[in-house]
């Protein structure tokens, strides 16, 4: 299959797409042939740069140029993909899954189509008030996500206004679909993985912010319920432990401080904290919100299934950068995917990542491959690490994830 013109598999070592589908299909005994389709009105994410597909480099490009540059997006369909990724994200598996299209950027200018939602996620937004996120790094990103909500409710009054005033418009939707949409959250990771790449913050105090973190997202998801909204797919962390970057920057003598995998304890005990406190406050939505369907999607532990069998994934590159220079993980922090700059009197210029992306799990130290996004969202629609379970219990739409 082709991305961007670039012919590549979507897995590697004779593990391909349907081996791999066959694989999560198996593990939970699923039939597509015996669910109904997977179908939303219309799709709505929040975030931050593990969702975000265009609206920092939209509203700050000096900031963000470098999420469209090469080699970002190089597995993407037609390149320019305005995502820290080689191809798609979770969001945009998603989207199509469940029979929608490409989920716009709500700052994109040019040929977007709102019909189907839109994407308000940020690239280095946190989930708390951005006010709290200035005092602990120089890392500026100011719409964080109580932001993404606000424009969220202004998007309905202005969606309202329209339709009352104007005319109906094919790429806009209908104000009642607000209320059968689904709503995508994936916040919380730049509130911890920031302020420790930065040093601004121990691990230990990363812990202490797990309550204001979870809070914060919680607090966003009920205005979202008062907005109108009444199904929501809230996703956990990833092992924070397990990214090149922080293995990189926080080297530990002691083997004793790294998990089975090589992931540093340390840093995977705030995500298992945070997703912890994630699931029982969810569980109490559930229970004071019956109305509503609140689907949380364990992405933390899709990740681990993948570091415990990385070949029956098609996966060789379980710590390594895909797009980096040096060191034991292919991550140096002078030296970012998509820059240049001078190494032991070498110029080195990262335009040219790994020769196959799909073999990765990450892709720049910090974001995870399309392939890792691939396999969780394929485990998601087929009730892996997902609750309710069984998850949204419906046959997801794939014909649209490899063009």
């Amino acid at each position: 299959m082709a991305f961007g013109g670039m012919a590549v598999g979507m897995a590697v070592s004779g593990v391909g797409a349907a081996a791999v589908l066959l694989l999560v299909l198996g593990s939970v005994g699923l039939s597509a042939a015996e669910l109904q389709n997977c179908s939303f009105s219309a799709l709505y994410s929040f975030g931050d740069s593990l969702t975000d597909n265009g609206n920092a480099i939209a509203a700050l490009p000096e900031q963000f140029i470098d999420s469209e540059e090469n080699p970002n997006g190089v597995n993407f369909p037609h390149h320019a993909a305005d995502r820290y990724c080689d191809g798609r994200l979770l969001v945009d598996y998603i989207s199509f899954g469940v029979r929608l299209k490409p989920n716009y950027a709500i700052l994109r200018s040019i040929a977007a189509d709102f019909a189907y939602g839109a994407n308000f996620a940020f690239a280095g937004a946190t989930a708390r008030n951005n006010t709290e996120w200035r005092q602990m790094s120089g890392f500026n990103s100011p719409f964080s996500l109580n932001i993404q909500v606000s424009w969220l409710e202004r998007y309905k009054v202005r969606l309202e206004f329209y339709y009352e005033q104007i005319a109906v418009n094919q790429t806009l939707p209908a104000v009642d679909s607000l209320n059968t949409s689904l709503y995508f959250v994936n916040a919380g990771f730049q509130d911890y993985f920031f302020p420790l790449y930065y040093k601004e913050i121990t691990a230990k105090e990363a812990l202490e912010l797990v309550d204001s973190v979870v809070g914060a997202i919680i607090t966003a998801v009920k205005r979202i319920f008062a907005f109108g909204a009444r199904t929501f797919m809230i996703v956990n962390l990833p092992p924070l432990g397990c990214l090149p970057a922080l293995l990189t920057l926080y080297p530990e003598v002691d083997s004793a401080r790294y998990d089975t995998y090589g992931c540093l304890d340390v840093f995977n005990n705030i995500s298992k904290t945070h997703n912890a406190l994630l699931l029982s406050r969810v569980e109490d939505l559930r229970s004071t919100y019956t109305n509503a369907t609140f689907y949380l999607a364990d992405y933390y532990n899709v990740y681990r299934d993948v570091l415990k069998s990385p070949a029956d994934y098609g996966i060789s590159g379980t710590l390594t950068a895909c797009c980096g220079y040096g060191g034991s993980y292919n991550f140096n922090q002078s030296l970012f995917c998509t820059h240049s700059g001078v190494v032991n009197g070498s110029d080195i210029e990262l335009i040219y990542p790994c020769l196959n992306s799909t073999a990765y799990l990450n892709w720049d130290g910090i974001h995870p491959t399309a392939q890792m996004n691939w396999i969780a969202a394929t485990a998601f629609f087929n009730g892996t690490h997902i609750t309710p379970i069984g998850g949204f219990n419906c046959s997801a739409d794939y014909s649209n994830w490899y063009n």
